[in-house]
């Protein structure tokens, strides 16, 4: 959850104001008022979605790098770590790059990998399961 309201105040928000600072429509968000009805502009849309996820691809490099340290800040918040499933060592970058980009395809799959963890005996999800972590209480 602390993971989430980071990303919201660091990726999400930031995207909103910058969008609405650098485009046509400024801080109303529209970029034209026709019988008072806002319509915004392709223009305006895709240049709020560059931003986003220009914003959203540094939050995942960043936020695998803490996970590859061990733990992501709210996951030292909560005091739990990401190990490897076999040896109980913290994962590699490359290993937690691919681990925060499926969990990312799991959350945009209906969270149905996450949900994968109600139904093993492990409470692994499906993300850790693919790629041999698991996520312990330090």
């Amino acid at each position: 959850m602390v993971d989430s309201l980071l990303f919201f105040a660091l990726v999400a928000v930031p995207a909103v104001l910058i969008s609405w600072i650098f485009t046509d429509g400024g801080m109303s968000g529209c970029d034209t008022l026709v019988d008072e009805t806002c319509t915004i502009s392709s223009e305006s849309l895709r240049f709020t979605r560059i931003v986003f996820y220009g914003l959203w691809t540094v939050w995942v490099f960043v936020f695998a790098r803490s996970i590859s340290h061990g733990a992501s800040i709210g996951k030292r918040a909560v005091e739990i770590l990401v190990i490897d499933a076999r040896t109980g060592e913290t994962i590699s970058y490359r290993r937690a790059l691919l681990r925060t980009v499926l969990a990312v395809v799991s959350v945009a799959m209906f969270g149905l990998g996450m949900l994968w963890a109600l139904t093993n005996d492990d409470r692994r999800t499906a993300h850790d399961l693919v790629l041999g972590t698991r996520v312990i209480s330090n």
